[in-house]
């Protein structure tokens, strides 16, 4: 199958996903105002109700404090599912004119020689490799939040619940009750679970087409030293190329810029509520008050993945900067052009990164500083009830 035809597969199929979850911003058509965004809507609603009563009936009725850290767990999850609606309904624009971008890329280069096409080749099977590694780590944490608290009811003969969500005028301590929220809660995860694997795989599928970018660059470098290698290395025959390598990198920087745009606000949020939830959760588990604490394994994950793909783009980055310098043979050019060669090595310095709310680089250092800061946190908490 053609590049381009199973790149419109993957659309296609990324398409389905997020139907399911009624937000189609790959429609030019779609509004927030539709019948299944009001399901949606009316869920939501529920949901929040039940949270509201569970913290009713655990602080204000049962005087539990720790019910607050069970809500913040899952609570920042919740925060994370609107932010990330609200940021793609409101840069839908954007995520479609990086689509036709991407569209135009296949359809042009798939024809033009075999460097180009295996290029293009090796960014589907890694965005397919990568999305399958997602919808695996999405699948098998959705089972587990939805199977762990029957399981752990059968082995210890007690009942716990996976969300923090009290179904009002229902009472779980009850069989009845008992499973009532447990069917109530795996709707819930069944539904977000699919909902964040649609919203992620939109992010992961974009952010590795940067990859796609920089191998047809180098592509385009090597038709370059191809040319200054011959014999008649006149401006007319290197030029024309040399210009096309320098739009290519002025496209470059362009799909970063909506890439940024894009996904910078999810970035925030994710990360600091991630952060929000990986702590309580520990703190549950230390005070023993949620003994699986299920949400630990996904906030984590996340987490990393969010900063190793910060880390991919950077390093991306770096690789272009270097190219510049190293595959690309300049000293074989006139002075002219190597000047041209200096003005588009410089831009590549300054290149855009993802960062956390403009206040640090979105990496794997990033990543250990907070698990650092989240460590102290939990010993500053274990410290003071001490």
């Amino acid at each position: 199958m053609p590049p381009l035809d199973r790149f419109r597969k993957l659309i296609k199929h990324l398409r389905v996903v997020v139907r399911f979850c009624a937000c189609d911003m790959f429609d030019e058509t779609y509004t927030m105002f539709n019948p299944f965004f009001m399901v949606l809507l009316l869920c939501l609603a529920i949901y929040t109700v039940c949270f509201i009563n569970t913290i009713y009936d655990g602080f204000v009725i049962n005087n539990d404090w720790t019910i607050i850290l069970q809500c913040l767990a899952v609570g920042a999850m919740a925060v994370q599912a609107i932010s990330k609606y609200l940021c793609y309904y409101s840069h839908r624009i954007t995520l479609r004119k990086m689509v036709k971008h991407l569209d135009n890329i296949y359809e042009e280069y798939q024809s033009r020689g075999t460097r180009y096409e295996y290029a293009l080749k090796k960014s589907l099977q890694k965005i397919v490799k990568c999305l399958k590694v997602a919808g695996g780590i999405y699948f098998t944490t959705v089972i587990g939040l939805i199977v762990l608290p029957i399981i752990y009811m059968l082995i210890t003969g007690k009942r716990e619940l996976s969300l923090t969500a009290l179904i009002p005028g229902i009472d779980p301590k009850e069989t009845v009750g008992y499973f009532i929220h447990t069917g109530f809660h795996s709707a819930i995860i069944l539904f977000s679970g699919v909902g964040f694997f649609a919203s992620d795989t939109i992010m992961f599928s974009m952010l590795l087409h940067v990859l796609l970018h920089r191998d047809i660059m180098v592509a385009k470098f090597y038709d370059l030293n191809e040319i200054t290698e011959q014999d008649d290395k006149s401006a007319e025959r290197s030029r024309p190329s040399l210009n096309d390598i320098i739009a290519w990198h002025q496209k470059y920087n362009l799909f970063m810029e909506y890439i940024e745009e894009l996904f910078s606000g999810i970035i925030f949020v994710h990360i600091t509520t991630s952060c929000v939830s990986i702590c309580s959760t520990l703190f549950c588990i230390v005070l023993k008050v949620w003994p699986f604490a299920p949400l630990l394994l996904i906030s984590n994950t996340s987490m990393y993945a969010y900063c190793g793909f910060g880390q991919l783009l950077a390093t991306t980055n770096d690789d272009v900067t270097r190219m510049i310098y190293e595959v690309c043979i300049w000293y074989r050019l006139e002075v002219k052009e190597q000047k041209m060669i200096l003005l588009m090595l410089r831009k590549s310095q300054y290149a855009v990164e993802l960062t956390v709310g403009k206040i640090m680089p979105l990496n794997f250092n990033t990543a250990l500083q907070l698990s650092k800061g989240i460590y102290t946190y939990l010993m500053v908490l274990i410290n003071f009830l001490e």
